[in-house]
């Protein structure tokens, strides 16, 4: 029996380890949202960027002076909106908390076969450490994140959350009624 929480050790153990394997999701899909955001960013403003080029070389008196201007100014707004957006930031952030609960992940399997209270305490403690770095969770995301592990992990559906389609749609932008998170 642990003393700390007054549960089994392979109970905790085997809590603590899945929420590090849900925030090693959780992180990975923040990533690549940010990752897809800024690609395409790029992608957008350099097409933008060649097309302005064109209308201010290449095409005539045929286009007013407003459609050029307009296209030099969504390059410019793009290029601001993934600055502000902090979109190359936000990757290298979550990548490298991806990587510090993979870690952790990998000292929780390390030990496995006997988690002792203090192990959990420690690893608890570590994991805390990692969070504290964390910025704030996006909840529809996570339980996603949830319902993706329990079905790696062979549980029934009865420990899935139901998510509907637009809390998904929505699940990397932000908490869109997270409220509602797994009622009818």
């Amino acid at each position: 029996m642990n003393e700390v929480t007054g549960r089994n050790c392979h109970e905790d153990y085997h809590n603590l380890l899945f929420g590090v394997r849900r925030s090693v999701r959780y992180h990975n899909r923040r990533r690549r949202f940010y990752t897809v955001f800024h690609k395409s960013q790029v992608f957008c403003s350099l097409l933008l960027a060649s097309a302005t080029v064109m209308a201010f070389t290449w095409i005539g008196d045929g286009w007013t002076l407003w459609i050029k201007i307009s296209l030099a100014t969504l390059v410019s707004g793009l290029s601001v909106l993934d600055l502000v957006f902090g979109s190359v930031d936000k990757t290298w952030l979550h990548a490298n908390l991806e990587r510090q609960f993979i870690e952790l992940e990998r000292q929780l399997e390390a030990a496995r076969d006997n988690p002792t209270a203090e192990l959990i305490v420690q690893m608890t403690d570590w994991r805390l450490d990692i969070e504290r770095q964390e910025p704030p969770v996006l909840r529809v995301l996570d339980t996603l994140c949830h319902n993706e592990l329990v079905r790696a992990m062979g549980y029934g559906a009865e420990q899935q959350v139901r998510v509907s389609f637009c809390q998904r749609l929505f699940a990397n932008w932000f908490d869109f009624r997270d409220h509602r998170l797994g009622r009818a």
